[in-house]
């Protein structure tokens, strides 16, 4: 019963943990980055953190697709069967929603106030 919970319960929450390792690593890595200056490199003209913000963007949402896909048809259902699947699926699409939200400035802003990207 209990590993039962647990992957209904990762399941749901699938698409914020997604969020958060993005949210994590794209804010975490320019913080490193910003603060030291001899790190800031560029790959094909664009900053290497613009890349690092976008894959990581890119992974988050294959992960989260890939996992709902997986689980939307193995979710418990707990009274009524669309539930937990809906629940699963508002979740996943918000943090879509975030993830791309937090990407688009990677490719529009010059990392850490400089000049154009």
């Amino acid at each position: 019963m209990a590993t039962r919970f647990f992957s209904a319960f990762f399941a749901t929450l699938a698409g914020p943990l997604f969020w958060s390792a993005h949210f994590l690593l794209a804010y975490g890595y320019n913080g490193v980055v910003c603060a030291r200056p001899a790190l800031q490199t560029e790959w094909l003209g664009v900053p290497a953190s613009s890349w690092v913000v976008c894959a990581s963007g890119c992974l988050a949402l294959a992960g989260m697709a890939l996992v709902y896909r997986r689980i939307r048809k193995r979710l418990p259902s707990l009274g009524d069967p669309r539930f937990l699947p809906g629940l699963a699926a508002a979740l996943t699409l918000l943090s879509a929603l975030a993830v791309i939200w937090q990407t688009l400035p990677a490719l529009m802003l010059a990392p850490c106030g400089q000049g154009a990207p």
